[in-house]
């Protein structure tokens, strides 16, 4: 499963712009995929083949299954893939014990587009444009037969990025991102009716109530959100700054009422307040990498070193990256490196996340996406993807009851 293993040298790049050498890193044959990833890593594939076919994102319920979106692999214009959804939600499951999902149930399907998946409190949430969807099993049969429409954005562009998530907060609320350059409008919590074009990071209760807004900006797809233990909110975007040659993707700290990503009109008809003269910019600049999964490691099994460090996948660089926060004046800096990179231009990871027992989980939506994209223009429905294990060596991957012992002090 593992695969074979060769050492050689690698660069690894620091957060100051700088160089240094990586000695002895892991080079991993496994799926037909050449895996580079630092000494005392290996890769394992843990989904059956076959089993999901297009996962795109993924969370864990608190009894050990995987609830994972997949895509059919359609391209087709969001407006016709609203009138007849093709997508779905798997739930993923190792029967035997052996840290491989062997079993899959369809959860819920014609689901649209799907653009992020949390499980909480016993139903699974959905992005799937124009609205968030919260499909509930409740008669315990392996299938949602509730579907809500749980917040309604209101909006559909001819590229899809209109809403990404939601995430869990510390605070208990659910936050979700939204993208694209369509007007809507919400009344917030405070009374408050917000009206315009920009980019945002919305967070309400899971009963849908408190709705309010995080952060305004000119960023053309803010993607995926994470929390600093202190519970400031970081997220990935793509098209954010273009402040210098070079730059575009990035990671952010959003600023509770900051204004960030690159000049933009939608920024300059009066209706977004901005804090400042300038706009915020990310505190990682990744370049046209596609940033999107991003996720804080609260796991203890790779080390003191690893705890609170992010993790980001970037689909066009094909690869999973490390960030070391550090605090900067009033927001961050960081140390960047990478985790795991792929030789394969084929390999679109889309989703990372902490595994029960410490490892991270990656999640490679294969060839078949390239509706907006200006690095993928050649659909490959036909490569398919995968879920891997980034695991340390030495340390084994956790199975049976002891998993599900693991996961019910995390979910």
């Amino acid at each position: 499963m593992i695969g074979s293993v060769s050492r050689w040298l690698v660069w690894t790049v620091l957060g100051s712009g700088l160089f240094s050498w990586s000695a002895n890193a892991a080079e991993v044959s496994l799926n037909g995929h050449r895996f580079t990833v630092p000494d005392g890593f290996t890769v394992e594939r843990v989904d059956a083949p076959g089993l999901v076919p297009r996962p795109v994102s993924a969370s864990f319920d608190d009894q050990g299954r995987l609830y994972v979106t997949d895509s059919s692999g359609s391209n087709e214009a969001p407006d016709q893939q609203l009138k007849n959804p093709t997508h779905r939600v798997l739930r993923l499951e190792d029967t035997d014990g052996d840290g491989v999902f062997d079993r899959s149930v369809v959860f819920a399907d014609r689901v649209m587009f799907p653009q992020g998946c949390l499980w909480h409190q016993g139903s699974v949430y959905v992005a799937g444009p124009p609205s968030i969807w919260k499909f509930t099993d409740t008669d315990g049969d392996g299938v949602a037969d509730r579907r809500e429409e749980w917040f309604k954005g209101g909006t559909l562009t001819g590229c899809a990025n209109d809403i990404h998530g939601p995430h869990l907060g510390p605070d208990g609320y659910l936050y979700w991102t939204k993208g694209a350059f369509a007007e809507q409008t919400h009344t917030l919590a405070n009374g408050r009716v917000l009206k315009d074009k920009a980019a945002h990071i919305f967070r309400a209760r899971p009963d849908g109530s408190g709705l309010d807004v995080i952060m305004n900006g000119g960023m053309d797809n803010p993607v995926e959100i994470a929390f600093t233990p202190e519970g400031e909110t970081l997220f990935s975007s793509t098209f954010i700054d273009f402040s210098q040659p070079g730059f575009r993707d990035g990671i952010a700290h959003a600023v509770y009422g900051g204004v960030f990503g690159k000049e933009n009109d939608v920024l300059d008809d009066g209706r977004v307040k901005r804090t400042g003269p300038d706009l915020l910019h990310p505190f990682h600049q990744a370049g046209p990498a596609a940033e999107c999964g991003l996720m804080r490691y609260e796991g203890d099994a790779w080390g003191a070193e690893y705890r609170d460090n992010l993790f980001a996948t970037t689909f066009n660089l094909h690869k999973i990256t490390r960030h070391v926060l550090r605090a900067d004046g009033a927001t961050y800096a960081s140390t960047d490196s990478d985790l795991l990179v792929a030789e394969d231009p084929d390999f679109h990871p889309t989703d990372v996340l902490q595994d029960v027992d410490g490892h991270l989980l990656v999640v490679d939506t294969g060839g078949w996406y390239k509706l907006c994209c200006p690095s993928s223009q050649l659909a490959k429905p036909d490569v398919l993807g995968a879920i891997y294990r980034v695991r340390k060596v030495g340390v084994p991957a956790v199975s049976g009851d002891a998993r599900k012992a693991r996961l019910a002090r995390l979910v």
